[in-house]
């Protein structure tokens, strides 16, 4: 398995390919904007909704990149994890534990970080134009990492870790996916 680990601070990222990105990217994004109609948002900042959600039965091909980014984070890190495709307590937590972020032309994500109930967060990249917008992380140990997006690739790190993204300044929309992995057995404050 062909992967590039960077380091930020003290927290390892993790860059690779998913296999057979050409089947199940153009199969995801249709799934997706097929069902769009049907996303239920979390919050707008800027204008843009910036998490977009549906179930796991209007998106099944979520499953391939994150059992990929679950099993290199185990061969990688040694990071033993779960994913859940449905949340394990919806009254707790309302919304399925996968993501969309669409941008487009002009749109950003701010500097921010994940769940700390995770054990790994991910991203996985459906549309990415060339100067769509890094992936850029912080530590207070170390200056910034830049991963520029790749279609098909999935980039795994820390949760806790202090990410954002860049201005999009292609012409198309950034589209990924996003999600987290969990430790078993699970946080109380997880469930």
């Amino acid at each position: 398995m062909e992967f590039e680990e960077f380091t930020v601070g003290y927290e390892r990222v993790i860059v690779a390919q998913v296999p057979e990105y050409e089947d199940w990217v153009p199969a995801l994004l249709f799934q997706m904007r097929t069902n769009e109609s049907k996303f239920e948002n979390s919050h707008k900042i800027n204008n843009r909704w910036e998490n977009s959600y549906l179930e796991i039965d209007l998106v099944p091909e979520v499953r391939t990149p994150m059992r990929f980014a679950r099993d290199l984070g185990m061969q990688v890190l040694g990071i033993r994890s779960v994913i859940f495709f449905e949340p394990p307590n919806r009254s707790a937590h309302p919304y399925p534990p996968f993501w969309f972020n669409i941008a487009g032309p002009k749109q950003s994500t701010g500097l921010h970080d994940h769940t700390q109930a995770a054990a790994l967060s991910a991203v996985s990249y459906l549309q990415a134009e060339k100067n769509c917008g890094n992936l850029y992380f912080c530590s207070e140990k170390q200056e910034e990492l830049e991963i520029e997006p790749t279609v098909g690739s999935v980039v795994i790190f820390p949760p806790q870790l202090r990410h954002g993204v860049r201005d999009n300044l292609s012409e198309e929309d950034r589209v990924s996916l996003a999600f987290n992995l969990h430790s078993f057995p699970l946080r109380d404050d997880y469930l």
